[in-house]
């Protein structure tokens, strides 16, 4: 067999793989389904890559009544039988090598020069023509159901999965929002899907410890065939409301993704609205001094659901960060903590104002004044949010007595662009 023959052959097995069916993706997994005529015994053929990535019990057949269910090995017979024959190894740069194949499991070849290589199922030739899928043993199944005219068989695989991610591009006091769509396939096969379908949110999938495959692993490699991820005329992704409380997502025109592959779409095109900037500090009250970084908030208001993905932030299109954007409901504020900001520094001091004893000396209560000195170096003023937490027995804010030994004080200033500010709050503890 030649070169270009075998060639043919590993691509039509690659193709094969490929067969249109219904795909679903999932956050971590997929559904694969397929109609089918229903013959006595319906099949499906996996490689061993393939099967590895298939939920153990997902395999499911509608249409008509299951007898039975049968997931059989299936090993290379065909090449271990040709143990012993004369092969021949095409090796680039190198002149055709006779030799024997003496080993099939890790195609090691003798060269009649008595040289002994392995080498890859696209460099050998035979002397007669190899079986389809003679290079990739793999797992049956085999359904035994009743007749019907059709059926459909589905499984899931974690080879498929899909991820929503996020840019917001902010530029003074405008912002936009705009969504892309990751498609992946981390298997060694393609998929081809007719009806695509994408859905998002929570769903809880226990998947239970698969059986030993009782077959001798082999180590032969085959080379994939890549195959560009292709869409069907008019693709595009339309959002079809919710199912069962998970939002569906539809994509136009059907969709072929290759071996490894990852397909970027667009999704959503969210609208913005109440965009802010902010800068939040959280801390304890203690009598120590101390300074650091207020951290750096955005928050807006999305007129569309969004499901959670990662998302960056970019200020006149340099990254600002990348955070976590966690499933947003249209209408409702979502408020984005981008971590410490070098541009908004502060210095946290405490003084005594005074202390309150009783007629024989003991501290009753003590007065302190906390204040934060705050510089900035940003072009734009900032509004900053202060939290401070005191725990005590008996705790006096400005003045106002509480109600609870746990006080959270909440303060807020704004600052000038490059310029500073300061805000203070007095405390009254008992001891």
């Amino acid at each position: 067999m030649s070169r270009r023959l075998l060639s043919a052959l590993l691509l039509g097995l690659s193709l094969g793989a490929a067969r249109a069916a219904d795909l679903r993706f999932y956050p971590s997994f997929g559904e694969v389904s397929q109609t089918v005529k229903a013959g006595a015994a319906p099949e499906l053929t996996f490689t061993r890559p393939a099967w590895a990535l298939v939920q153990p019990g997902s395999l499911r057949w509608t249409g008509s009544a299951l007898r039975r269910l049968r997931s059989v090995p299936v090993d290379n017979a065909w090449l271990s039988a040709q143990e012993g024959q004369a092969v021949t190894v095409l090796r680039a740069g190198l002149p055709p090598l006779p030799g024997t194949l003496i080993r099939a499991a890790d195609l090691l070849v003798k060269l009649d020069s008595g040289n002994a290589l392995n080498v890859r199922p696209d460099e050998l030739v035979f002397a007669g023509t190899p079986p389809r899928g003679w290079a990739q043993p793999g797992v049956r199944v085999t359904f035994d159901v009743e007749a019907a005219p059709t059926g459909q068989i589905s499984y899931r695989t974690n080879a498929l999965s899909w991820q929503p991610r996020y840019e917001l591009s902010a530029s003074g006091s405008a912002a936009k929002l705009s969504a892309l769509a990751d498609l992946r396939n981390g298997g060694e096969g393609a998929f081809q899907g007719e009806k695509v379908e994408l859905f998002a949110g929570q769903i809880l999938n226990v998947q239970p410890m698969p059986a030993p495959m009782p077959v001798s692993p082999t180590q032969a490699q085959t080379d994939s065939v890549a195959m560009n991820a292709m869409l069907g005329s008019g693709g595009g992704l339309a959002p079809l409301g919710e199912l069962r409380g998970l939002q569906r997502y539809a994509l136009k025109g059907g969709l072929t993704l290759g071996a490894g592959e990852t397909l970027t779409l667009p999704f959503l095109q969210p609208k913005v609205s109440a965009f802010t900037r902010y800068e939040r500090i959280t801390s304890y009250f203690d009598r120590s001094e101390r300074s650091g970084s207020a951290n750096r908030h955005y928050k807006f208001t999305p007129d569309l659901s969004l499901p959670a993905g990662p998302l960056s932030v970019l200020e006149d299109g340099a990254l600002v960060g990348t955070v976590t954007l966690p499933a947003a409901q249209a209408g409702r504020p979502i408020d984005l903590d981008l971590g410490s900001d070098p541009e908004l520094r502060y210095l946290r001091t405490v003084r005594q104002l005074s202390l309150e004893k009783s007629p024989d000396g003991k501290v009753l209560s003590t007065t302190l004044q906390v204040t934060y000195a705050l510089t900035s170096t940003k072009a734009l003023p900032i509004r900053v949010q202060l939290r401070e937490q005191v725990y005590a027995r008996t705790v006096v804010v400005d003045g106002q007595p509480q109600t609870s030994q746990q006080v959270n004080v909440e303060r807020g200033v704004d600052v000038p662009a490059g310029g500073k500010a300061s805000v203070s709050f007095r405390v009254k503890i008992a001891n």
